[in-house]
């Protein structure tokens, strides 16, 4: 699932390409096949078309994250909200309707991982801006603007890690669960919002933390080092565009490369790469999620 790096990345690439465009078309195919019975995202057919009414001939100003979620801000107050989950990332180029399927001849943007379009946004520069979502589990949903304190997947998210997250903010938020996993309640964005599956294990790795430590036994300096090393590793990801292990891409097509620089996430059975550490890197289930750590020097 694409994490804060890869949201920033995206929501990046949106602020270089998009404002002052106007979108002139959306289409989408989430409502076919789909057995969604949330009625507020657009897998939900009546609520497209209310979607598509909204936004077609809108101006986009602006984009930014919040947590995982991007928000495409447009100047009729309302704001798209879309949440990538599993396998989404959004794509910024010519497309053409070929054979039911939309499809680029870009050279990146032709990537297989790139090919699962479902939704489509037609731009008046002539260019589309097109969602692919392998899995279609993705939320696309819009809010008016000025309300955004009451929309419930922004006012329950705890807060952002970066740039000015402090270790006396950290440590209060995660004692807000002191009896749970510091994997598990790292990864929970009511308690600090952009954290997933990938970072965590690097995070711990960083701080030498086993992953099944609960809160209540972290020491000040422990949750010291898991604030330094988040903020850390979180920037050293956006300035390499992400990690792109799996489905993700920026919105050119192009690959991050955090996945080049991992020293837990996915190094089942190979040597540790802390100095001096003879350990190996195991993968456990926790909370459900597969994670990584170190068996010597995390602790």
């Amino acid at each position: 699932m694409p994490e804060l790096p890869e949201v920033t990345t995206t929501v990046s690439g949106l602020n270089e390409t998009l404002p002052n465009l106007t979108i002139r078309e959306v289409w989408t195919d989430y409502f076919l096949n789909t057995k969604s019975k949330r009625t507020d995202t657009i897998k939900n057919k009546k609520y497209f078309d209310y979607f598509r009414k909204e936004i077609v001939g809108a101006k986009v100003l602006n984009a930014e994250r919040r947590g995982k979620n991007i928000l495409i801000h447009l100047s009729n107050n309302k704001t798209m909200l879309i949440h990538m989950k599993m396998t989404g990332h959004l794509l910024y180029g010519k497309y053409k309707f070929e054979n039911k399927k939309w499809k680029s001849y870009e050279e990146f943007l032709s990537d297989p991982f790139s090919r699962f379009i479902h939704l489509l946004f037609t731009l008046s520069n002539g260019k589309h801006l097109a969602f692919s979502d392998m899995r279609k589990f993705a939320k696309v949903t819009l809010f008016e603007t000025d309300k955004r304190a009451s929309v419930s997947d922004l006012s329950k998210l705890g807060p952002e890690p970066i740039p000015n997250l402090s270790t006396k903010t950290l440590s209060s938020q995660l004692l807000k669960k002191p009896n749970g996993k510091i994997k598990t309640v790292l990864m929970d964005q009511s308690i600090i919002a952009g954290i997933g599956n990938i970072y965590s294990d690097e995070i711990l790795w960083a701080s030498g933390i086993h992953p099944e430590r609960t809160v209540s036994r972290l020491s000040e300096k422990e949750i010291d080092d898991i604030c330094k090393y988040t903020k850390k590793i979180l920037t050293s990801s956006i300035k390499i565009g992400g990690d792109s292990m799996s489905d993700y891409r920026n919105i050119y097509g192009r690959k991050g490369g955090f996945q080049n620089a991992h020293n837990a996430y996915k190094r089942n059975k190979e040597k540790c790469l802390k100095n001096n550490c003879q350990g190996t890197i195991r993968r456990e289930v926790i909370g459900g999620r597969s994670t990584h750590f170190c068996d010597i020097h995390q602790k």
